[in-house]
């Protein structure tokens, strides 16, 4: 049979060659200097097996392709390819700026394109016409993949079949090996190893990496991520779920202290509307009660002005009573001092006196009555003696009178002056003392009236209301306490009861589904087992009796195969069969079969049922993987059902618990407002005690400096009258002394006159007595009642001396003295009047100050409570302006709730609940802080590990309890499991893959080996061998093992629960370590893309030249000479080229290729014609160039090449005919 091979190439005007017809049937060898064109020619025949322009060695910066090739319109290069039935053409020529292809089904003729003027065409038609019409002419081919397809034999299109070289659908190994060959010229093992695998498909398809490494550089992450909610510390909890839960607990305490806030604020919009309302009711109850208050003390005012208008009318006529009362006491005590008692009762005796006289002197003139005559003469000259004694008495007296009148005018006018300004210092210290009783009697007024208020003091609680409304408060909050504890364990009963329901049923679905799995696991193990035994039979299957009789005993299923051991002999190896054609029975027993049905199962029956078992095994796979699916779903759906209802329990739990939260801080706080009330209520009574106190100790000292003033006053005004009197006494004295002196001149004068009338008297009365004694009178009787009535007469004058005193004190009795009762009466009666007067006064002031003190305390009440609204308000306002500290969704908010409590109460809730919701999110803050450091900010889970705001914060805790509430992790763990179960899938399904390709490098390799074992030529090289080693690439050998694993666990594989709640599963650890270390492996090389089959193993050479064996090595140098290196590298190339195309081959028969080839020129002569004929007996023929000609009776065509001008000319210099 005729190979296919191409034949001949044609330039016409391309590439600078205007015309060259270049036959290629065999080896060729192109000569001419550096830069005439060789290379150009080579790559031609190049573009006949890659059709790829890139792929072509021009350099960068050179012409393209088309434009140096095709430069004119009528630039072709044709190819003429010859085949069993005739050779055809392939025109390629330039159309639309870039190379196209026309198959011509006939050899080619230079007049198709050169006219009889030698004019090469350029118009199509006119081409066309030049063809032969006969001849099949193809449509234009633009695509070089497409032609390719045609030559190598890959295309569906019967009317290309003919141009086929090959058929083959994987030809793209031959155009890559010729290709690889002409652009590379160094050979070392990765070269051919490259060579090999681009050579085995269209292309070396790599692992792309970057797959890899998104799908699993997270893993470590996500799978830390997901495992941290089933990891379990010592005492058994799951730390990151308990930080879940306090999230979420968290949470519904902010959404309940957000509640808690629209509901005070909703209570200060009541409040404040309240306020704002009732100010100005307020303000005129202050106004109102103020006016009440002053006319009350207007009306105290006019009360006190009549009071002290009576009051100083009345104390007038008590003065002047008083004065009188004391003239009286002033008069007796003068006359006191005068001895008027002594005097009256003087006075009263007078006339018995005088009678006393009378009778005395009658019996002295009854004595002397015998004796008148001497009695009467000595009377009559006593009578003359005492007519001039009483004469110069009398005188006396009157000169004595006179003077006693004259003084006691003095006396008179000085004791009148003496009485009037006696009567006015007395009235004035009156007025004034009856003053000072009256403020004396006031100040012990309020001198009591401040002792009673220290004394009430003691009964005094100013804070009282306060304080009771605290205690009122502190009872209804320990009330509260107790509602909300028994509202938290009705709650929790409710919570406890839906959980323990939840759990129930939820127990009940997993049970039925632990049922159903343990069902379809035994049921898989039965399945198993049957496999197991197939899969023996089946392995046993070559060497077997069934084999044996198959081969040699037609017929037997009808015969043997009724009665024999399916098991024990029909499929058991090692019974040596044969034939015994003597025998016609069963060791010598002919048995009748016909009733004996054949039970016997084919390897295809057992392949069939292995196959339905394998089916059934999935199914229950399949089964059992959707079972814990399922029990994620029914207990997702559970969940949601059963946290429909919890939900809202458990937000009235967290109000519950917030309120219960604050009920210790509001109980502290109405304590320590009720210890300030107290401190404020002791302060009051402290200050107010102080007042009193000092009211009291005023009140005291002005009682005491009154009690002294009056004190003073009364000395002061004792010693005005002392004065008065000392004046009086002294002038009186003065006056008494001249009287005295007076009297003392008349008595010394009277002494005189009286001695001289005394001795006058006695010498009468000697004579007298002598001349009676000479009679016989008794002288001493007489003598006696002389004496008696010397005696009665004296006092008689004395009375007549006192006579003035008594006659004034009679009359001062009478016009004073005897009025003193009716006086004091009088005083009495005033004093009485005055204290009667003074009490109702006094009733009538208290009563309204009273009630003025009442108004004052409504006034103060309505002031306070003014007062706090008003400051309610003021800090209301405060608060709306500092706006931070209200939540912008207040302001909208206008909404009221009815409350008792004022502004500031409600402000206070509102600072204490916005500091509580501070501190919770505060709170939430850090676990979230905390929570989120189990997590990168590209989670698995989309949480939100960098929150800014309030409310990104309150949405990790919402987020949180639905992912809870639904579940969530169960569906993340099994998506997860199933993702890297499928991650896993996709490294055995790539890498196994790969690895069979390996499989196919190997085989390449054991052709190649064995091509070189069977065509080699005589020389130096003695042997080339090439093996496969193990990868030293750390990625690529982890995902080998990977590979092995999922292979030798797929069922296990499928069974995948990385999350394991003991995390003891071998095959869950052993997933877990290898993602891990392709996680870790792939950061380390962070800058690799790919891993491809050049990575799954190492390719090593062991060439032996003479006696040199250079061992195994990765590269081929130093074998030898250079000529040696050279001569190894084109064997090695060729044998690549030659098994790819035998393979190709196999179909429809063998084809030549060429092989461009550079560096054999250096080879000594004997090797160049060795690998000639290396080449040629594998049908490759080799083209290579040099610039001067070697061996050229080795190469069938050898070629000069040479320029004129831009032109290069091809001239054969040298045709071997066979």
């Amino acid at each position: 049979m005729k190979m296919k091979y191409l034949n001949k190439i044609i330039f016409i005007n391309s590439a600078n060659i205007p015309y060259a017809e270049i036959p290629v049937d065999g080896n060729v060898h192109f000569t001419g200097t550096q830069g005439v064109g060789k290379s150009t020619l080579l790559r031609a025949l190049l573009f006949f097996y890659n059709a790829d322009k890139h792929r072509l060695g021009i350099q960068q910066g050179q012409k393209s392709f088309d434009d140096f090739y095709f430069s004119q319109s009528n630039s072709y290069i044709l190819y003429e390819v010859m085949r069993e039935n005739g050779a055809y053409t392939i025109l390629v020529c330039r159309y639309q700026g870039r190379a196209s292809w026309r198959f011509i089904d006939a050899p080619y003729q230079r007049e198709w394109l050169i006219d009889d003027e030698n004019q090469v065409l350029s118009d199509w038609v006119k081409i066309r016409d030049r063809i032969d019409k006969n001849v099949t002419v193809s449509a234009r081919i633009e695509s070089g993949v497409m032609f390719k397809d045609v030559i190598f034999g890959n295309t569906h299109d019967r009317k290309y079949a003919r141009y086929a070289l090959v058929q083959s659908a994987h030809y793209q190994n031959i155009p890559r090996s010729i290709q690889n060959v002409f652009l590379n010229t160094k050979l070392d093992a990765d070269f051919v190893k490259d060579t090999i695998i681009q050579s085995m498909t269209d292309e070396d398809l790599p692992i792309d990496l970057q797959i890899y490494r998104r799908l699993v550089t997270n893993f470590e992450r996500e799978y830390d991520e997901i495992d941290c909610w089933f990891r379990q510390s010592r005492d058994g909890s799951y730390p990151v779920r308990q930080q879940a839960l306090k999230i979420a607990e968290q949470g519904r305490t902010i959404v309940a202290l957000d509640q808690q806030l629209a509901d005070v604020w909703r209570m200060l919009n009541y409040a404040v509307a309240y306020s704002e309302e009732h100010i100005p009711l307020w303000e005129a109850k202050v106004v109102e009660v103020g006016a009440e208050i002053e006319k009350e003390i207007n009306r105290e005012k006019e009360l006190t002005s009549e009071y002290e208008k009576e009051k100083d009318s009345l104390n007038q006529d008590l003065g002047a009573k008083k004065g009188k009362l004391k003239e009286i006491v002033q008069a007796k005590k003068e006359f006191d001092s005068m001895g008027i008692e002594e005097k009256l009762t003087l006075a009263s005796r007078e006339a018995a006196i005088k009678q006393e006289v009378a009778e005395k002197q009658a019996l002295l003139d009854d004595l002397l009555k015998t004796h008148a005559s001497i009695e009467d003469k000595y009377n009559i000259a006593r009578g003359k003696l005492e007519n001039a004694r009483q004469a110069f008495e009398n005188g006396q007296k009157e000169a004595y009178y006179r003077k006693q009148d004259e003084l006691l005018s003095k006396r008179k006018k000085l004791e009148e002056e003496r009485t009037k300004n006696r009567n006015q210092l007395q009235e004035a210290f009156t007025n004034w003392r009856h003053e000072s009783d009256e403020r004396l009697q006031m100040l012990l007024g309020e001198q009591h009236k401040a002792d009673s208020a220290l004394k009430e003091l003691r009964q005094w609680h100013p804070k009282a209301d306060e304080i009771k409304q605290v205690d009122e408060d502190l009872q209804q909050l320990s009330f509260t306490e107790k509602e909300n504890t028994a509202r938290q364990a009705a709650v929790n009963s409710q919570i406890g009861r839906i959980t323990a329901e939840y759990e129930m049923k939820e127990s009940d679905v997993k049970q039925e589904l632990q049922r159903e799995q343990e069902r379809l696991e035994t049921e898989r193990t039965s399945l198993r087992e049957q496999l197991a035994k197939i899969e023996d039979v089946l392995a046993h299957l070559d060497g077997s009796l069934y084999r044996w009789l198959c081969e040699h005993a037609e017929g037997w299923e009808n015969t043997i195969g009724k009665i024999v051991d399916e098991e024990r002999i029909l499929y058991a190896q090692g019974l040596d069969p044969q034939l015994d054609v003597e025998a016609n029975g069963l060791f010598g027993v002919r048995l009748n079969l016909d009733r004996i049905a054949s039970v016997h199962r084919t390897p295809d029956e057992y392949r069939k049922e292995k196959e339905h078992l394998e089916n059934q095994v999935k199914q229950i796979n399949r089964r059992l993987n959707q079972l814990p699916v399922d029990l994620q779903e029914d207990i997702a759906k559970l969940g949601k059902k059963y946290a429909a209802e919890v939900n809202p329990l458990r937000q009235q739990m967290a109000l519950l618990k917030v309120e219960e939260g604050q009920v210790p801080v509001r109980r502290q706080n109405l304590q320590t407002r009720r210890h300030q009330f107290e401190l404020e209520e002791q302060e009051l009574i402290h200050q107010e005690k102080e007042n009193r106190e000092r009211s009291f100790n005023e009140a005291v000292l002005q009682v005491v400096a009154e009690k002294e003033t009056r004190d003073k006053q009364e000395k002061k005004n004792m010693k005005d009258l002392k004065e008065l009197d000392s004046s009086l006494n002294k002038a009186v004295k003065g006056l008494e002394a001249e009287l005295r002196i007076f009297e003392e001149q008349q008595k010394v004068e009277t002494q005189m006159r009286h001695q001289e009338f005394d001795e006058q008297k006695k010498q009468l009365d000697q004579q007298q007595i002598a001349e009676l004694a000479g009679r016989g009178v008794d002288v001493q009787l007489l003598e006696k009642y002389r004496v008696m009535v010397y005696d009665l007469k004296a006092l008689l004058q004395r009375i007549d001396d006192e006579r003035f005193i008594v006659i004034r004190y009679r009359d001062t009795e009478q016009n004073l003295f005897a009025k003193e009762p009716e006086i004091k009466k009088a005083i009495k009666n005033i004093e009485q009047q005055l204290a009667m007067m003074r009490q109702r006064y006094e009733d009538k002031r208290i009563r309204i100050e009273k009630k003025i003190k009442e108004m004052k305390e409504r006034q103060k009440e309505f002031l306070h409570a003014l007062s706090h609204r008003k400051e309610g308000l003021n800090l209301y306002h405060q608060m709306m302006e500092n706006e931070h500290l209200v939540p912008d969704t207040f302001f909208s908010d206008d909404k009221t709730k009815k409350t008792e409590q004022d502004c500031q109460q409600l402000l206070s809730q509102i600072r204490g609940t916005v500091n509580q919701k501070r501190e919770s999110i505060d709170k939430l803050k850090s676990v979230v802080v905390n929570f989120n450091r189990n997590f990168k900010p590209q989670n698995a889970f989309h949480f939100n590990t960098m929150p800014v705001t309030d409310n990104d914060y309150l949405q990790i805790a919402v987020d949180l309890q639905e992912f809870m509430d639904n579940n969530k992790i169960e569906d993340f763990r099994r998506r997860t499991s199933e993702h890297y179960k499928d991650i896993l899938g996709r490294i055995a399904t790539e890498i196994g893959a790969l690895m069979k390709r390996r499989s196919d490098v190997d085989g390449v390799i054991q052709d190649i080996n064995r091509d070189f074992v069977e065509k080699n030529f005589a020389g130096v090289i003695k042997s080339i061998e090439l093996r496969s080693d193990e990868s030293s690439d750390k990625l690529m050998k982890l995902l080998i093992s990977i590979h092995d694993f999922a292979v030798e666990n797929a069922l296990s594989i499928g069974e995948l629960n990385l999350f394991s709640s003991n995390n003891r599963d071998e095959a869950n650890r052993k997933v877990v370590d290898y993602l891990k270390s392709l996680s870790h492996q792939l950061q380390n090389e962070p800058n690799r893309s790919i891993v491809s089959l050049g990575d799954a193993f190492r390719l090593q050479f062991r060439v032996k030249e003479n006696d040199n064996d250079t061992g195994w090595t990765m590269r081929i140098n130093n074998v030898g000479s250079d000529g040696t290196d050279i001569l190894v590298k084109a064997m090695v190339n060729i044998m690549l080229i030659n098994v790819f195309k035998k393979k190709a081959a196999k179909k429809n028969g063998d084809f030549i290729v060429h092989c461009m080839m550079d560096e054999i020129g250096r080879l000594h002569p004997n090797n160049i014609k060795g690998i000639l004929q290396f080449a040629n007996t594998r049908n490759i023929y080799i083209i290579n160039s040099s610039p001067t000609s070697y061996n050229a009776y080795d190469y069938r065509y050898t070629y000069m090449l040479s320029k004129h001008g831009v032109r290069t000319r091809v001239e054969k210099l040298l045709k071997r005919i066979n």
